[in-house]
């Protein structure tokens, strides 16, 4: 977001310095008041077209910068043969983000397992290199490399007295020394 910010504060400032060296570098007021026009239908449009494009998924072939390694998939709209749109959120960064993947028949094969098994056992559903093209188009062909797959809940921490899985309770230590070794 931020770079697509700089860009368009980058065409502002480009807009005005076009139109205000039309208007110094004339005396006809035609020309000028068609450098201003120029310049209120440039801007107008560019802020439009700002807005229109924050509201679009980002095409997951144009992620450049990011190097994870996988992301959580939040929320998914599969379209047949057309796209898969996903809202992923990534390990490097804060929000969330959209994007739209091309169709991929065994990649939609495997998003739907992962949703199934991680229903079941209510989990997360992760995408394995969301940014890797090979990954996505199969191009490897390994079976282990799924692009989809579920995984089990994060275990919340156990509490003291509370049985853990080899069947003996877990008690509490205090990470500070006796108050007799102080």
């Amino acid at each position: 977001m931020n770079n697509l910010l700089a860009l368009l504060v980058a065409y502002l400032i480009v807009s005005l310095g076009y139109a205000l060296f039309s208007m110094r570098t004339t005396t006809s007021h035609a020309f000028r008041l068609t450098s201003l026009l120029y310049l209120a239908g440039s801007v107008g449009l560019a802020l439009y077209l700002f807005n229109q494009l924050l509201s679009q998924p980002k095409p997951i072939d144009q992620e450049y910068f990011s190097q994870a390694k996988e992301a959580v998939v939040l929320a998914v709209r599969p379209k047949d043969g057309q796209a898969i749109y996903l809202w992923l959120q990534l390990p490097d960064r804060e929000a969330p983000a959209y994007y739209v993947m091309p169709w991929n028949g065994q990649a939609a094969g495997d998003l739907e397992i992962a949703q199934r098994e991680a229903a079941q056992q209510d989990g997360l559903v992760l995408m394995n290199h969301p940014f890797k093209r090979s990954q996505r188009h199969g191009i490897k062909g390994d079976e282990k490399d799924k692009v989809f797959y579920a995984s089990p809940p994060a275990r919340p921490p156990l509490k003291s007295g509370e049985l853990d899985g080899s069947g003996q309770a877990m008690q509490y230590r205090s990470p500070l020394p006796p108050a007799s070794a102080r």
